[in-house]
C-alpha cells in the first residue's frame, strides 16, 4: 500500500508526498516547495526530514525544483532522481552532481518500489511522466505536458493505475480572453506547453478504455485561466461516469490523503468489456 497526498499544485510550486505505511520512509514527486515548507509538511505528518529518501523530478523548472534546495540539500539525505537529459540543467542550477541519480526509463527505490518513466513534450527539454508501483498499488503521474500522445496513453493504460494524476491547466475560452501576452498564450497552447481541461478529459477517457482508475487527480490548475466550477461542469458533461472520482488539486491547500491499494482505493479495474463504460 502507498499513501498519496498532493501538497501543492500550480505555478507557485508543485510537490506530492508518497508515504509508505509500515516504513519510516517517504518519497516526493517534485520539490517545488521551499525546503522550509517541505520540512514543515513532513513534520505535520509525523515524519522528519531524514525520512525523505527519494525525490522524483518531472523537470527542472523552478515551480518543480525550488531554488532553495541549492543551499539546503546538504542537510537532507534524499537522492534526487533526474532524467538523464535534464541532469546538466539541474547541475547548472547549483545542485551537486553527487546528489543526483540519473535515469532513462525505469529504476527501483529500495527493494519494493518500482518506477517507470516516459518523457513527454514540454517546452524544449520535456517533462517526465511516472508510474510508481509498490506491490499491487499503482500511481500514474503526468504534468506539464503539451499534448497527450498515443505513446503516453499506452504507457498509462498498460500500468492499470489505481490513481491517475494528470494536468488540467487551463480553460481554453478563459485563456483566449485573458490579458496574458500573446507569446505566453501561444506557448501554453502550442502542443509543447500545458494541457487544457478538454485535453485532460480526452487523456483520461483514452486511458479508461482499457483500465479504470479509482481516483483521478487533476494537477496544475491555472489560477488566472481556469476554475473548479468550469472543470466540474465539463466533467459532468463529457465524463459523467468518472466525475465522482475526480479531485482538483489546490495550489494553497494539501489534498486529503489517498490510500492507494486499500479498501478506499481498491485498484484499477481492467475493462474486459469495452462497452461497460462507453466513451
Amino acid at each position: 500500500m502507498m499513501q498519496l497526498e498532493v501538497l501543492a499544485s500550480g505555478s507557485r510550486g508543485n510537490s506530492a508526498l508518497i508515504c509508505l505505511p509500515g516504513e519510516r520512509r517517504c518519497i516526493l514527486i517534485d520539490a517545488g516547495l521551499s525546503p522550509r515548507r517541505t520540512r514543515q509538511a513532513l513534520q505535520d505528518r509525523d515524519y522528519t526530514h531524514q525520512d525523505l529518501t527519494d525525490v522524483l523530478i518531472t523537470h527542472s523548472d523552478g515551480d518543480h525544483l525550488h531554488s532553495g534546495w541549492v543551499k539546503a540539500i546538504g542537510s537532507w539525505n534524499f537522492t534526487l532522481h533526474v532524467h538523464h537529459t535534464h541532469v546538466a540543467r539541474v547541475v547548472r542550477s547549483g545542485i551537486p552532481r553527487d546528489r543526483i541519480s540519473a535515469f532513462d526509463d525505469a529504476f527501483i527505490l529500495g527493494d519494493e518500489t518500482h518506477v517507470k518513466t516516459a518523457l513527454g513534450p514540454h517546452d524544449v527539454h520535456g517533462s517526465v511522466s511516472y508510474i510508481v508501483r509498490r506491490g499491487d498499488a499503482v500511481i500514474g503521474w503526468a504534468t506539464d505536458l503539451g499534448r497527450f500522445s498515443d505513446e503516453l496513453a499506452a504507457f498509462f493504460s498498460d500500468a492499470h493505475p489505481h490513481v491517475f494524476a494528470i494536468e488540467s491547466n487551463y480553460d481554453r475560452a478563459m485563456q483566449l480572453m485573458s490579458d496574458r501576452p500573446e507569446f505566453l498564450i501561444d506557448r501554453i497552447m502550442s502542443g509543447t506547453g500545458h494541457l487544457s481541461n478538454d485535453e485532460a478529459i480526452d487523456a483520461v477517457l483514452q486511458v479508461s478504455k482499457y483500465t479504470e482508475p479509482q481516483t483521478i487527480v487533476l494537477l496544475h490548475r491555472s489560477e488566472q485561466c481556469n476554475c473548479p466550477q468550469r472543470i466540474q461542469a465539463l466533467w459532468s458533461e463529457r465524463a459523467s461516469h468518472l466525475a465522482d472520482r475526480m479531485i482538483v488539486a489546490s495550489q494553497h491547500e494539501p489534498m486529503p490523503p489517498i490510500e492507494v491499494g486499500s479498501r478506499a482505493c481498491n485498484g484499477a479495474t481492467p475493462l474486459t468489456n469495452r462497452g461497460v463504460h462507453p466513451i
